[in-house]
């Protein structure tokens, strides 16, 4: 599944869309905004952040991913100390947003998926230089520049991946499918050829908002979590829904 197939992790988005009342041309105009800051050699005057640097992090990120014995996807829901007994040898993570901050300090942080909303959390996981893949959406315009502006005087900024939701092709960005951030991190992992006999989710669950979610309205973050699980289900691990 790819960027230009038909493919139903993508097509959801649109389904996403249409429950909330959002419109696509918001997504498109964030995106469209996102790709145009990151074209030249030296985004924010960071040369870590051309095309050719993102997509080599991006690469960076698949061979550890498919090297990895076990991925451990990290959602906002997770417990404190939850994830103290899985750390070890050849166990990577991937942290939805600001679930980053439940990860121990020993654990190997595979990347970040985030939309820009995991205050404060994020923030130091790219001042710590970690990979991040940057989500652009509708809402989010303002946020996404006010945070890449700030990272961009960190003395490490962190990698960064471009990632959008909208139907076309934007060079240097993806839209591997999927909507709230646990899901789409799961999303990436599928298209990158991760081996979902060895993923396990932990703090994704649907009865509530969970500790490390950013900014939110409860009622709608619900509504959100309902369609994480649907894409979820698609993928195959509904079973490992709290």
């Amino acid at each position: 599944m790819g960027d230009v197939e038909h493919n139903p992790l993508i097509a959801i988005q649109d389904d996403v869309r249409t429950h909330f009342g959002w419109n696509l041309q918001d997504d498109v105009d964030s995106a469209k905004s996102f790709q145009q800051a990151f074209e030249n050699n030296v985004p924010f005057g960071v040369s870590k952040w051309n095309t050719d640097e993102r997509n080599q992090a991006l690469g960076n990120l698949q061979i550890k991913l498919l090297k990895a014995n076990a991925v451990i996807f990290v959602g906002a829901a997770v417990n404190e100390n939850e994830l103290d007994e899985m750390v070890g040898e050849g166990v990577v993570f991937i942290a939805a947003d600001g679930a980053v901050g439940a990860l121990p300090e020993d654990a190997e942080l595979a990347c970040i998926v985030s939309d820009f909303d995991g205050t404060p959390h994020l923030e130091q996981a790219a001042k710590n230089g970690a990979t991040i893949i940057a989500h652009a959406h509708g809402d989010n315009l303002a946020a996404w520049n006010d945070c890449v502006e700030s990272w961009s005087h960190f003395a490490n900024p962190p990698s960064l991946i471009l990632s959008h939701q909208t139907p076309h092709l934007y060079h240097g960005m993806h839209n591997w499918g999927g909507f709230t951030d646990g899901d789409r991190a799961l999303c990436m992992a599928y298209t990158l050829g991760v081996n979902f006999d060895d993923v396990y989710l932990v703090g994704y669950t649907l009865s509530r908002v969970g500790q490390w979610s950013g900014r939110t309205v409860v009622s709608k973050k619900l509504e959100k979590l309902q369609w994480m699980a649907t894409v979820v289900q698609m993928l195959g691990l509904e079973q490992q829904l709290d």
